[in-house]
């Protein structure tokens, strides 16, 4: 009996226990979809973030060995420095040590040399960036709350951005978004996202004012339209049609000689035919002087006269033959130029004689 009850009790409680675990599942995964949903929502709900903003040093990766000792390095020539009293080098060792390495005591030793050499505007820089990195550090907390009680003659300005950019005053790239100029002094602040940058002017503000610069992400450049080329078509070669040369004219000479030719011949025989005339009357002459006075001297004078006709007749008669071939080869249809020769003749008597005159153009 006493078993039976302790059976009982013993499955009672499992039953129990099991039920306790439903109900627990149940609730874990109604809590676990509502946190899916809101978290949904506020994913989908814009809104404006710090430009750019350094993630905290737990979130950044791990540096590397040789990273780390590099840093090392620096720091330790940044407190050289520190010790030598010369801050201003001391500060560049300490920032170059925390960027190798982010760590909070590296940024506190740069805010506190940059304090020390008189550069107000980057040691409250710094500060505004070491609270916002190393928050919840003791020496971190107290450096840049001191720091930040300095910077109440500056001039605070914090860049909020629609999407992810980084930040630049005057062309210095700014590690945070939020940083300190000075006052009554102008400045260009630049955004650059990925769809390209957008600046603003700012002008100097009051000591202690802070200004809040919004930058809206510009417009992503249209994507260039691929234009589709169009196939080249298969162009048909035609043989080139043989064409026959034509036949240049063949210029025909003349068929006969110029007509000036003839012209010469006729010329010189009328010429010759001239002469022949006054030497048979000076020949007749000389006969009827030589029977009125027979006389040894007469008769070789008549011989002489009558041996110069005989010869100017053979010379007419030849010049006369020549003159009628010519006439017969002479082309007298054909249109004289101004370049053919040309030929005048004249006889012109004298006393006791005459002689004759050939002139022309060759």
């Amino acid at each position: 009996m006493h078993r039976r009850l302790r059976r009982g009790d013993s499955s009672g409680r499992r039953s129990g226990r099991r039920s306790l675990l439903q109900r627990a599942r149940g609730i874990r995964f109604v809590l676990a979809t509502c946190a899916c949903l809101l978290l949904s929502a506020l994913a989908s709900t814009p809104c404006v973030t710090r430009a750019q903003a350094p993630s905290s040093p737990s979130s950044a990766r791990e540096p590397t060995a040789e990273e780390r000792q590099a840093a090392a390095d620096a720091f330790d020539r940044g407190t050289r420095a520190y010790l030598a009293r010369d801050y201003p080098r001391a500060a560049q060792w300490f920032e170059t040590a925390y960027r190798m390495a982010p760590a909070s005591a590296a940024l506190v030793q740069a805010v506190r040399s940059h304090e020390r050499a008189g550069n107000t505007v980057r040691a409250a820089t710094l500060a505004l960036r070491l609270r916002a990195m190393h928050a919840g550090d003791r020496d971190a907390d107290r450096q840049s709350e001191q720091t930040l009680r300095l910077a109440s003659q500056l001039v605070r300005i914090d860049v909020l951005c629609d999407r992810s950019c980084t930040v630049e005053l005057d062309g210095t790239l700014m590690e945070h978004p939020s940083f300190f100029v000075a006052p009554s002094t102008d400045h260009v602040v630049r955004a650059s996202f990925s769809t390209g940058p957008v600046e603003q002017d700012v002008a100097g503000g009051e000591a202690g004012a802070t200004r809040e610069l919004r930058f809206e992400a510009p417009p992503a450049p249209p994507e260039p339209v691929a234009v589709a080329t169009p196939e080249p078509t298969a162009v048909e070669t035609t043989q080139p049609t043989e064409w026959a040369e034509p036949v240049q004219p063949v210029e025909s000479e003349g068929a006969g000689m110029s007509p000036a030719f003839a012209v010469t011949g006729i010329a010189l025989t009328a010429i010759s035919g001239g002469v022949l005339t006054w030497s048979a009357i000076d020949t007749l002459d000389g006969v009827d002087a030589y029977e009125a006075n027979p006389t040894a001297e007469g008769l070789a004078d008549g011989q002489a006269r009558e041996t110069r006709t005989n010869v100017l007749i053979g010379v007419t008669a030849g010049l006369a033959a020549v003159s009628v071939v010519l006439m017969i080869f002479t082309d007298w249809d054909g249109a004289p130029s101004s370049d053919e020769p040309s030929v005048s003749a004249a006889l012109v008597p004298t006393e006791g004689g005459a002689y004759g005159l050939v002139g022309g153009t060759f």
